[in-house]
């Protein structure tokens, strides 16, 4: 069989023809557009041959999902040297320069890049992009627009950062992803299977469909604590071990695990709902490493209170405080944990050890 054409395939040059009419029947303004389906149709009737060049021509146009309106913005693009063809084209007297620029498209859709960088590329254009940040003492909730069409009362994902937190949002097609720089978030995800959410950390990945967690990153372990529903969690390599693979963590409701240096301590059943508690006006503290919680305490504050060694940094506390009562945290302090507490000019605090 070997060199042999089957009668009445599609040869290339057909599809592409095809594919230059459907693409001016989609793309071309006015008149344009209605005169190429007409060509389309009386041209399909000419031959078997050119009815089963536009059936192949349809499936990978139609292959692309929608592609049309992206590919339309992806013209549209100022600037765009695609654009400027298209605009060239609209102006001009002669229909050759639009013939021109059709053609190319459907050359780049006959190569069979619309099974390969087509769809990649369209499947990468990000839908949305937005960042968020707040600064000392300001809360910020935010609500994503990717509730599911045609579900009535669903609503989209909704986010609370605390103070001194920085995330930005960024939404596709096929996914969801917010890339956490710092701060602390309480993500309330819309369910949605087709297009899960990725919060992405500088030591872990958390993948998640629908379900309530929060994400603490105040310098040094990362927290992940999960209310209700089901996150996986992706372990980043331990820095300088190349070749490594991190661990992937399953969490459950009430799940609690802190993440440092590419490597995941023991899940923990915990009151995850308290590590967003500053929704509420509170900081609780749980077996927290003092400068996290300091970090956290001073995203309230406009002067720090800052210790002197890696030693104080990594004791433990374990409480709960009203965030505007940082002064009642300091007289705390030393009933707490072995250190003293020592004010300076600028108004700033040192913790030092006893």
């Amino acid at each position: 069989m070997n060199g042999i054409v089957a009668a009445g395939a599609p040869r290339e040059r057909l599809i592409e023809r095809a594919l230059a009419l459907i693409v001016e029947g989609e793309m071309a303004p006015g008149e344009a557009a209605g005169s190429a389906r007409l060509a389309l149709h009386q041209w399909r009737g000419k031959s078997a041959e050119h009815a089963a060049a536009v059936q192949e021509a349809r499936q990978r146009w139609d292959a692309l999902g929608g592609m049309a309106n992206g590919l339309r913005a992806h013209f549209e693009e100022p600037g765009g040297t695609l654009m400027a063809h298209a605009a060239a084209a609209v102006k001009s007297p002669h229909r050759q320069q639009r013939r021109k620029m059709l053609l190319s498209v459907a050359a780049l859709l006959g190569t069979g890049l619309v099974a390969g960088r087509g769809v990649q590329w369209y499947w990468q254009q990000p839908v949305s992009h937005a960042a968020y940040r707040t600064a000392t003492a300001q809360m910020l909730k935010v609500t994503l627009a990717d509730g599911i069409r045609g579900n009535r009362g669903m609503s989209g994902s909704r986010l609370d950062l605390a103070p001194q937190s920085s995330i930005e949002v960024t939404l596709y097609r096929n996914r969801r992803l917010v890339d956490m720089a710092r701060g602390e978030v309480r993500f309330e995800v819309a369910p949605d299977k087709d297009r899960p959410l990725h919060v992405q950390t500088r030591a872990a990945v958390i993948e998640v469909v629908g379900t309530a967690f929060t994400v603490r990153d105040r310098g040094g372990p990362i927290t992940v604590g999960v209310e209700h529903g089901h996150v996986r969690v992706g372990v980043a390599p331990r820095p300088g071990f190349a070749g490594t693979e991190g661990a992937t963590i399953d969490l459950y409701a009430g799940d609690r695990v802190e993440i440092a240096d590419g490597q995941a301590g023991r899940v923990q059943q915990a009151d995850t709902a308290a590590l967003s508690a500053w929704r509420d006006g509170w900081l609780v503290f749980e077996n927290t490493p003092l400068g996290d919680a300091l970090a956290a305490v001073n995203s309230y504050r406009t002067r720090p209170i800052v210790s002197d060694s890696p030693r104080i940094d990594a004791m433990r506390l374990s409480g709960r405080f009203r965030v505007n009562d940082s002064e009642g945290l300091m007289a705390a302090l030393p009933t707490i944990l072995p250190l003293t507490v020592a004010p300076r000019p600028d108004g700033s605090v040192a913790l030092l050890a006893r």
